[in-house]
């Protein structure tokens, strides 16, 4: 969480150079500005949002089928820009997530007393506004107040709401200031620069946003004072007014877009009006925009914490429908029997009908389909069998299934019999088997670190979580860091049951190990 708010922070940065730059573009060919700060708000929050968690799917349409394939736009970035990079050496440091939840509970905190004074803002004008007199000035309907103003104020029906000082005022400046607060009404400056503040309530802790919220009033002023002036306001008198209403500072009326503004800021819009054209603008401006679109390129190649994390898989090609074939009884037969999934498991395959039905101990029966002589499918789920077929009953089955290969040897009755002995005792005795704990404790870390220790491993456990690694790593992140294991039981399957209580949650592992004291079978369920 820390690592992508400082990658949200440094596009911000990037948008906001690249805007500050456009924005000068714009004022050299007396364009307006304002859209330029509310484009760049609405990027800030956008775009890296969008480059953390949006995938696309790309169409192969050259290829000999249509294919397609999954493209996160974080990986589309460039790892070497990211601020957790130049920091720590790593896109997302492991150190760094510790605080996430108290982060994400803050970030929430803010949001919400954010949203909560918004509203408490709007019903403070409203209760101001009942205290206020509604009032004609040089035919314009106005609230009439003692210390407010000049500005629009209201969202959904805003008014112009004058000082009393400006009623008793010459004609000239009454036009001027008038003039400037209904060209306000009429660009909706109000609903916009309101909608912008509403925007920073999803990331209030971004600084960079609340300076262009501020260039955002500027721009909405200086616009303004443009349309103005184009309508046919005096220059002269228009400026006079400005300094004039300089001097009597409005009270705070909360978010509005006012023409009461700081000194500094007055000097500011009285020069831009003056100001000549200058010589070289068109190259100047130009030569801006360059820039401005090339800061924000390099915002978007900025790489998100998760730069470094794999695309999700698809499917390379369409799934093909399997073709069901009819084999011989004599054939058949050959495949019956029992066979062992893992110490304690067992795989029965039968006869029904013409055809053949497999089981596993625990789950209901399933039919098989054949495609070949010894190749069989399931339409339950997306899993093949592929019997060893050597004339007589097959020794064992293959199992392919979610990407994991399993091959199961067929057992006899007193095998099978004494193998669920032994379980039952282990059951009994509700002990781990040797060296079980260690292997578990060595597992879950890594697991949790996102670094697999594949060797401890067997292979078929080893490719099925090599395919779900990238989800693993999204529940681990979730997680949070670890803060017991302990054992609860020996599972009814013979596997080793273990808690693991983490930062955010609790999972239940199932662990079983192969005689050479490899991770056989490994499955995390929630803790009921």
């Amino acid at each position: 969480m820390l690592a992508w708010m400082f990658y949200a922070i440094m596009v911000s940065l990037l948008l906001s150079v690249g805007a500050f730059l456009a924005e000068r573009a714009a004022r050299l060919k007396q364009a307006g500005t304002r859209w330029v700060w509310i484009t760049a708000i609405v990027a800030s929050l956008v775009l890296p949002t969008l480059m953390s968690s949006v995938t696309f799917e790309v169409p192969d349409v050259l290829g000999d089928q249509v294919s397609s394939k999954i493209v996160a736009l974080r990986q589309t970035t460039t790892l070497t820009l990211s601020p957790a990079v130049w920091i720590t050496g790593e896109p997302e440091p492991r150190s760094w997530r510790v605080a996430d939840e108290t982060i994400r509970r803050l970030w929430l905190g803010v949001s919400v007393a954010m949203l909560l004074a918004l509203f408490a803002s709007g019903i403070q004008l409203a209760v101001r506004k009942r205290r206020w007199r509604r009032e004609t000035v040089a035919g314009i309907p106005v609230y009439l107040t003692a210390d407010v103003g000049p500005a629009v104020v209201g969202l959904l029906r805003p008014s112009i709401a004058l000082p009393e000082w400006v009623a008793n005022a010459s004609s000239q400046h009454q036009t001027s200031v008038l003039a400037h607060e209904q060209a306000h009404l009429d660009a909706r400056d109000p609903q916009l620069f309101t909608s912008a503040l509403a925007l920073l309530v999803f990331m209030p802790w971004n600084l960079p946003l609340w300076w262009q919220l501020r260039r955002l009033r500027y721009a909405i002023e200086i616009d303004c004072d443009a349309r103005v002036l184009r309508a046919g306001v005096d220059p002269a008198h228009y400026g006079e007014t400005l300094i004039v209403v300089g001097e009597r500072q409005s009270a705070y009326i909360g978010a509005v877009a006012a023409m009461s503004e700081s000194k500094s800021f007055l000097e500011e819009r009285i020069e831009h009006m003056i100001r000549k054209p200058v010589r070289w603008r068109r190259l100047g401006a130009a030569t801006l925009a360059s820039v401005s679109i090339a800061l924000t390129a390099v915002a978007a190649q900025v790489a998100p914490p998760n730069a470094d994390a794999p695309a999700p898989v698809a499917a390379a090609q369409p799934k093909q429908e399997r073709q069901e074939i009819k084999l011989p009884a004599a054939t058949l037969d050959r495949y019956v029997g029992t066979y062992l999934f893992v110490d304690g498991q067992v795989f029965t395959v039968t006869r029904k009908g013409d055809g053949l039905q497999s089981q596993m101990a625990g789950q209901p029966a399933v039919d098989i389909y054949a495609e070949s002589d010894n190749a069989f499918f399931l339409k339950v789920v997306d899993a093949q069998l592929v019997f060893a077929d050597d004339g007589g009953p097959a020794s064992s089955v293959t199992l392919t299934q979610g990407g994991a290969r399993f091959i199961l040897p067929r057992v006899d009755e007193a095998s099978i019999a004494q193998a669920k002995a032994e379980i039952a005792a282990r059951v009994a005795s509700n002990t781990p088997a040797p060296g079980s704990e260690a292997v578990t404790r060595k597992y879950v870390n890594a697991m949790s670190a996102g670094s697999p220790n594949y060797e401890d491993m067997e292979s078929h456990l080893a490719e099925t979580v090599r395919t779900q690694l990238p989800h693993l790593k999204q529940t681990m992140e979730f997680l949070g860091a670890i803060k017991s294991i302990e054992f609860v039981k020996v599972g009814d399957g013979g596997w080793d049951v273990y808690r693991v209580k983490y930062a955010n949650g609790t999972l239940l592992w199932r662990i079983g190990l192969a005689p050479d004291g490899r991770i056989r079978y490994s499955l995390l369920l929630p803790d009921a």
